[in-house]
């Protein structure tokens, strides 16, 4: 019974509530927030689910409220929503909407010593380098948005279709990330870089209107992600 109260008691707690645009494959939808209040900081993500029309956030840390509720929302080929709450203790309840990113095509060849053995898939993930000072932080991991993933093919060439993020100002500051992974385990075969970065250099490709051929290697060691 102390349980069934606790969970009823959770469900009548004000919220913050997200509705999704109509059709909306809720599964793709990638949600990052992070709550400032009583207990300091707080981040983490909306787990998503399918057949959802909206996700809720709870914007409370060990029952204490938060003060601010700051969200980045990502809905696969729109432009990144940013919502910036002061929670003062009452449902908050708003739309994310979609404004059309566009696409642009990335082509690109693993080193063929890595694929040569083995089947290949190339997952390409954004890193918002934005995204502390827009949440108020100086350090923690990078907000990464996973953009999508391609096999590659015999001789290790690949072709992605991603979003055209150079449209939206704001995700300019921002980088591709790429990740060799195996198709069917989906466990990661190696970090990937561009071949004519440094060791010294980040090993990602800078966000662009537009994207020459790009020849991708192992890295060393994988680099900590830190925004800039």
């Amino acid at each position: 019974m102390v349980a069934l109260a606790a969970a009823v008691a959770a469900q009548d707690r004000p919220r913050v509530s997200l509705a999704l645009p109509p059709e909306t494959a809720s599964e793709t939808v990638q949600i990052n927030y992070y709550l400032i209040g009583p207990f300091g900081g707080y981040g983490d993500f909306v787990r998503p689910k399918k057949q959802r029309a909206s996700y809720d956030i709870e914007p409370f840390v060990k029952d204490r409220a938060a003060e601010n509720v700051k969200i980045i929302a990502y809905l696969p080929g729109c432009e990144i929503t940013t919502f910036d709450f002061v929670f003062s203790g009452t449902t908050i309840e708003r739309h994310i909407d979609c404004s059309p990113l566009g696409s642009v095509q990335l082509r690109g060849q693993v080193s063929a010593s890595m694929t040569q053995d083995e089947d290949g898939e190339i997952e390409a993930n954004y890193l918002a380098m934005w995204a502390h000072r827009f949440f108020g932080i100086s350090d923690g991991f990078v907000t990464t948005i996973r953009l999508g993933a391609v096999r590659v093919d015999q001789y290790g060439y690949f072709e992605i279709t991603i979003p055209d993020l150079y449209k939206q100002s704001i995700l300019r500051d921002g980088e591709i990330q790429f990740i060799l992974r195996d198709p069917k385990t989906k466990n990661i075969i190696a970090f990937l870089r561009p071949a004519e970065t440094t060791p010294k250099s980040p090993p990602w490709l800078n966000v662009q209107a537009s994207y020459p051929f790009v020849e991708l290697v192992a890295q060393s060691e994988q680099q900590p992600i830190n925004s800039k």
